[in-house]
Protein backbone atom coordinates (compact mmCIF):
# COMPACT_ATOMS: atom_id res chain seq x y z
CA UNK A 1 0.00 0.00 0.00
CA UNK A 2 1.28 3.36 -1.26
CA UNK A 3 2.02 6.14 1.64
CA UNK A 4 -0.69 8.10 0.01
CA UNK A 5 -3.35 5.02 0.31
CA UNK A 6 -2.04 4.73 4.09
CA UNK A 7 -2.73 8.65 4.93
CA UNK A 8 -5.95 8.19 3.82
CA UNK A 9 -7.03 5.27 5.28
CA UNK A 10 -5.75 6.92 8.57
CA UNK A 11 -7.53 10.64 8.07
CA UNK A 12 -10.67 8.02 7.90
CA UNK A 13 -9.96 6.03 10.37
CA UNK A 14 -9.17 9.30 12.53
CA UNK A 15 -12.44 10.73 11.75
CA UNK A 16 -14.04 7.52 13.89
CA UNK A 17 -11.17 7.78 16.83
CA UNK A 18 -11.13 11.52 17.20
CA UNK A 19 -14.37 12.78 15.76
CA UNK A 20 -16.60 12.14 19.17
CA UNK A 21 -15.46 13.59 22.59
CA UNK A 22 -16.64 12.12 25.96
CA UNK A 23 -18.74 14.34 28.02
CA UNK A 24 -17.09 15.12 31.41
CA UNK A 25 -19.33 14.96 34.15
CA UNK A 26 -18.62 15.50 38.05
CA UNK A 27 -21.00 15.23 40.86
CA UNK A 28 -21.22 16.08 44.74
CA UNK A 29 -23.39 14.41 47.37
CA UNK A 30 -24.91 15.78 50.59
CA UNK A 31 -26.03 12.84 52.50
CA UNK A 32 -29.21 13.55 55.40
CA UNK A 33 -30.18 17.50 53.66
CA UNK A 34 -34.04 17.18 53.63
CA UNK A 35 -33.64 21.10 52.92
CA UNK A 36 -31.97 20.97 50.31
CA UNK A 37 -33.13 17.83 48.74
CA UNK A 38 -36.80 19.33 49.00
CA UNK A 39 -35.73 22.18 47.36
CA UNK A 40 -33.16 21.20 44.73
CA UNK A 41 -31.96 24.71 43.84
CA UNK A 42 -28.69 25.93 42.36
CA UNK A 43 -28.41 28.35 44.76
CA UNK A 44 -28.21 26.58 47.21
CA UNK A 45 -25.83 27.45 50.73
CA UNK A 46 -25.14 24.01 50.73
CA UNK A 47 -22.96 23.94 47.45
CA UNK A 48 -20.60 26.02 49.66
CA UNK A 49 -19.69 23.56 51.88
CA UNK A 50 -17.54 20.36 51.69
CA UNK A 51 -20.04 17.62 50.13
CA UNK A 52 -19.94 13.92 51.42
CA UNK A 53 -18.78 12.55 48.47
CA UNK A 54 -17.56 13.67 44.98
CA UNK A 55 -17.27 11.14 42.26
CA UNK A 56 -17.40 11.36 38.18
CA UNK A 57 -20.31 9.65 36.32
CA UNK A 58 -20.45 8.09 32.71
CA UNK A 59 -23.61 9.04 32.23
CA UNK A 60 -26.72 10.64 33.78
CA UNK A 61 -29.22 7.66 34.30
CA UNK A 62 -30.21 7.04 37.35
CA UNK A 63 -33.18 4.68 38.14
CA UNK A 64 -33.45 3.23 42.24
CA UNK A 65 -36.32 0.74 40.44
CA UNK A 66 -33.28 -0.99 38.80
CA UNK A 67 -31.36 -1.14 41.26
CA UNK A 68 -32.45 -0.28 44.98
CA UNK A 69 -32.59 2.70 46.92
CA UNK A 70 -29.20 3.13 48.37
CA UNK A 71 -26.79 5.89 47.41
CA UNK A 72 -24.51 3.50 45.91
CA UNK A 73 -27.21 1.75 44.20
CA UNK A 74 -29.05 4.58 42.84
CA UNK A 75 -25.67 5.65 41.47
CA UNK A 76 -24.65 2.79 39.77
CA UNK A 77 -27.01 2.48 36.74
CA UNK A 78 -25.29 2.33 33.98
CA UNK A 79 -21.98 3.22 36.33
CA UNK A 80 -20.35 4.54 39.00
CA UNK A 81 -17.13 5.84 39.05
CA UNK A 82 -14.94 6.64 42.49
CA UNK A 83 -17.32 4.13 44.73
CA UNK A 84 -15.18 4.78 47.30
CA UNK A 85 -14.19 8.20 47.57
CA UNK A 86 -15.33 10.10 50.41
CA UNK A 87 -17.84 7.48 51.18
CA UNK A 88 -16.88 7.47 55.09
CA UNK A 89 -20.10 9.08 56.75
CA UNK A 90 -23.26 8.41 56.94
CA UNK A 91 -23.31 5.02 55.83
CA UNK A 92 -21.43 5.69 52.53
CA UNK A 93 -22.25 4.32 49.06
CA UNK A 94 -25.26 2.06 51.45
CA UNK A 95 -26.48 5.07 53.53
CA UNK A 96 -30.45 5.44 52.41
CA UNK A 97 -31.25 7.72 49.79
CA UNK A 98 -33.90 9.82 51.29
CA UNK A 99 -33.14 13.12 51.73
CA UNK A 100 -30.05 13.59 49.93
CA UNK A 101 -29.03 17.04 47.41
CA UNK A 102 -26.74 16.36 44.28
CA UNK A 103 -25.07 18.73 42.26
CA UNK A 104 -23.52 17.53 38.82
CA UNK A 105 -21.66 19.79 36.73
CA UNK A 106 -20.35 19.13 32.70
CA UNK A 107 -20.77 19.23 29.40
CA UNK A 108 -23.44 18.05 26.07
CA UNK A 109 -23.27 18.95 22.96
CA UNK A 110 -25.85 21.02 21.25
CA UNK A 111 -26.62 20.64 17.58
CA UNK A 112 -27.10 23.84 15.78
CA UNK A 113 -31.06 25.01 16.17
CA UNK A 114 -33.75 22.75 17.71
CA UNK A 115 -32.32 19.93 20.30
CA UNK A 116 -34.72 17.67 22.04
CA UNK A 117 -34.75 17.13 25.56
CA UNK A 118 -36.09 14.67 27.95
CA UNK A 119 -35.57 14.79 31.41
CA UNK A 120 -37.02 12.57 33.61
CA UNK A 121 -36.82 12.98 37.89
CA UNK A 122 -38.40 11.90 40.93
CA UNK A 123 -38.24 14.69 42.93
CA UNK A 124 -36.91 17.99 42.46
CA UNK A 125 -34.42 19.51 39.84
CA UNK A 126 -32.96 22.59 38.66
CA UNK A 127 -31.28 22.84 35.17
CA UNK A 128 -29.40 25.33 33.66
CA UNK A 129 -26.80 25.47 30.79
CA UNK A 130 -24.88 28.34 30.04
CA UNK A 131 -25.87 30.57 27.44
CA UNK A 132 -29.14 29.89 27.35
CA UNK A 133 -30.75 29.66 30.82
CA UNK A 134 -32.70 27.69 33.64
CA UNK A 135 -33.84 25.26 31.12
CA UNK A 136 -35.74 23.08 33.55
CA UNK A 137 -37.01 24.84 37.07
CA UNK A 138 -39.01 22.60 39.01
CA UNK A 139 -37.35 22.02 42.59
CA UNK A 140 -40.03 20.90 44.87
CA UNK A 141 -40.81 17.59 46.07
CA UNK A 142 -42.58 15.79 43.02
CA UNK A 143 -44.24 12.57 41.28
CA UNK A 144 -41.94 11.53 38.32
CA UNK A 145 -41.74 14.44 35.79
CA UNK A 146 -41.69 12.81 32.43
CA UNK A 147 -42.26 15.97 29.97
CA UNK A 148 -40.08 16.12 26.57
CA UNK A 149 -39.33 19.46 25.50
CA UNK A 150 -37.16 21.81 22.71
CA UNK A 151 -34.02 23.84 23.33
CA UNK A 152 -32.96 26.27 20.65
CA UNK A 153 -29.24 26.35 20.04
CA UNK A 154 -27.74 29.19 17.97
CA UNK A 155 -24.46 28.07 17.13
CA UNK A 156 -23.84 23.58 17.63
CA UNK A 157 -21.24 23.09 20.07
CA UNK A 158 -20.19 21.96 23.55
CA UNK A 159 -21.93 23.85 26.76
CA UNK A 160 -21.68 23.48 30.22
CA UNK A 161 -24.28 22.66 32.53
CA UNK A 162 -25.12 22.93 36.40
CA UNK A 163 -27.95 21.14 37.80
CA UNK A 164 -29.30 20.77 41.10
CA UNK A 165 -30.87 17.30 42.08
CA UNK A 166 -33.10 16.37 45.29
CA UNK A 167 -34.40 13.04 46.30
CA UNK A 168 -37.01 13.72 49.39
CA UNK A 169 -39.88 11.90 49.67
CA UNK A 170 -38.83 8.00 49.74
CA UNK A 171 -38.52 5.44 46.47
CA UNK A 172 -38.62 5.42 43.99
CA UNK A 173 -35.94 7.91 42.75
CA UNK A 174 -35.03 8.75 39.18
CA UNK A 175 -32.90 11.09 37.43
CA UNK A 176 -32.30 10.29 33.65
CA UNK A 177 -31.07 12.60 31.05
CA UNK A 178 -31.18 12.88 27.34
CA UNK A 179 -30.43 14.89 24.49
CA UNK A 180 -31.91 14.25 20.55
CA UNK A 181 -32.47 10.58 21.84
CA UNK A 182 -28.52 10.00 23.56
CA UNK A 183 -28.37 9.74 27.16
CA UNK A 184 -25.87 13.06 28.43
CA UNK A 185 -22.69 11.44 29.12
CA UNK A 186 -22.80 9.00 26.14
CA UNK A 187 -20.13 10.23 22.80
CA UNK A 188 -21.43 13.05 21.34
CA UNK A 189 -19.69 14.80 17.74
CA UNK A 190 -17.30 17.51 18.25
CA UNK A 191 -17.66 19.45 14.93
CA UNK A 192 -14.51 20.88 14.57
CA UNK A 193 -12.56 18.28 14.90
CA UNK A 194 -14.58 16.62 12.57
CA UNK A 195 -14.71 18.82 10.16
CA UNK A 196 -11.23 19.29 10.19
CA UNK A 197 -10.17 15.58 10.30
CA UNK A 198 -12.49 14.89 7.51
CA UNK A 199 -10.91 17.43 5.13
CA UNK A 200 -7.39 16.11 5.50
CA UNK A 201 -9.01 12.70 4.85
CA UNK A 202 -10.26 13.87 1.58
CA UNK A 203 -7.43 15.68 0.41
CA UNK A 204 -5.74 12.68 1.00
CA UNK A 205 -7.90 10.37 -0.62
CA UNK A 206 -8.10 12.49 -3.53
CA UNK A 207 -4.53 12.91 -3.96
CA UNK A 208 -4.46 8.42 -3.95
CA UNK A 209 -7.37 8.85 -6.40
CA UNK A 210 -4.91 10.90 -8.60
CA UNK A 211 -1.93 9.03 -8.76
CA UNK A 212 -4.06 5.62 -9.44
CA UNK A 213 -4.92 7.63 -12.88
CA UNK A 214 -1.75 8.16 -14.01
Amino acid sequence: MTAIARAGLFAAAAIVSAGVSQAQITGEVWLNDAGDATDALLSSPTLSTTPDATFSSGAINYQSQVTAYSLGAFLNNPVFYNTSANFTSDGGAGAYLNNTFFYFTGSLYLNAGANTFVVAHDDGLQLNIDGLGLVVNSPGGQAENFTPFTVTASTAGNYNFELAYGECEGPPADLVWSINQQTVGSNVPDSATTGSLLGIGLIALGAFGRRIKQ
